[in-house]
């Protein structure tokens, strides 16, 4: 059985190779395209993760602190998402389940969407993926089924809300449910990063409780929004779900604010990848606002995050940021009404 410090010590490719052998000496047959690997199981439930990180040097020291069970390294420890294969591996041990394994998450999903083109179809009751930051932390991102929301935090994991993961494509392809969990890493895309090996643990046990949970198939239901944007002019019909676009800001006021370079692109709340022409900005601390020629003003966009061409968060340059008035939103709606 591969070891939790093999798995975050190689490159993608060559972890790709590892895991088409481990799958195959622990009794799977493994379809494997450019993009991701993927195994048949028994058990109706398909586990994801993903291969690549968004650290370019391997992992070379490994730190452990014995008394808290923390493990960082300098080179960053690429815990996301190398804690969800991990995990994926401990789980189907006990519990033959499909297996996905993605690459090129941190990109945007490319091996999802490869995935999704493909002509595998596996007929599963609910998606579970363990790419999550934290410990408790359940995200459904645009599936809004209330019964297998219940069904999942029945199991001591809390609902969040989410900007992007491979089951945002993948969920909607195949019309079913999913959620993605808590991995047991914090601080992710930093050097910074850490993975708590006592959280990953009892999520592995929690997930299999869940698996030895006998249930029906949850459909994938697509959450509702509502928002207007300049982007393509779409509206969306249900305002209980606008927090998920965007944050809330009581008054006006003045912000520094940086625009995004052209070779940078968001994710939005709900998955989607957008190219930056002129109408997004970010403050030092990486939030990310719509900015609204009409009306002159931002809007500060919920859960959204900037990337860079190579993936990384963009980085704030107070010399090229400009000062914009960053309006509440409820304001937005009286203006566009007002100009009909």
């Amino acid at each position: 059985m591969l070891t939790f410090e093999e798995i975050i010590r190689k490159p993608q490719h060559a972890l790709k190779k590892m895991l088409m052998s481990e799958l195959t000496r622990m009794g799977y047959r493994t379809r494997t395209k450019k993009g991701f690997i993927y195994a048949k199981g028994s058990l109706p439930v398909l586990l994801v993760a993903h291969l690549d990180t968004v650290h370019k040097e391997p992992v070379k020291t490994v730190c452990y602190s014995a008394v808290s069970g923390i493990v960082m390294s300098p080179e960053g420890i690429g815990g996301d998402d190398r804690a969800g294969v991990y995990m994926i591996l401990q789980i189907i041990k006990k519990y033959r389940c499909h297996v996905l394994f993605c690459e090129d998450e941190e990109i945007g999903g490319i091996g999802a969407h490869k995935f999704v083109g493909s002509d595998i179809k596996p007929a599963v009751n609910y998606i579970v993926e363990l790419d999550r930051r934290g410990s408790d932390d359940a995200v459904f991102y645009d599936c809004d089924n209330p019964a297998f929301t219940k069904f999942v935090t029945g199991f001591g994991f809390k609902e969040e809300f989410g900007s992007f993961s491979d089951i945002s494509v993948i969920a909607p392809a195949l019309q079913v449910a999913a959620v993605n969990i808590s991995a047991g890493y914090y601080c992710e895309h930093s050097r910074h990063e850490y993975v708590n090996l006592p959280v990953m643990e009892k999520n592995i046990e929690r997930v299999g409780n869940m698996l030895s949970t006998p249930s029906e198939k949850f459909e994938y239901i697509e959450a509702v929004s509502f928002r207007r944007s300049l982007w393509g002019g779409s509206y969306y019909e249900d305002m209980l779900d606008f927090e998920r676009y965007y944050r809330g800001v009581n008054e006006s006021e003045i912000k520094t604010l940086m625009l995004l370079p052209d070779t940078a692109y968001v994710i939005q709340a709900n998955g989607d990848m957008e190219e930056c022409d002129e109408q997004y900005l970010v403050d030092s601390t990486g939030h990310v606002y719509e900015y609204l020629y009409d009306l002159d003003v931002a809007v500060a966009m919920n859960d959204c995050e900037a990337r860079s061409e190579n993936g990384m968060p963009v980085r704030f340059k107070e010399q090229d940021a400009i000062e914009v008035e960053v309006v509440p939103v409820e304001f937005v709606f009286d203006a566009y009404e007002d100009l009909g």
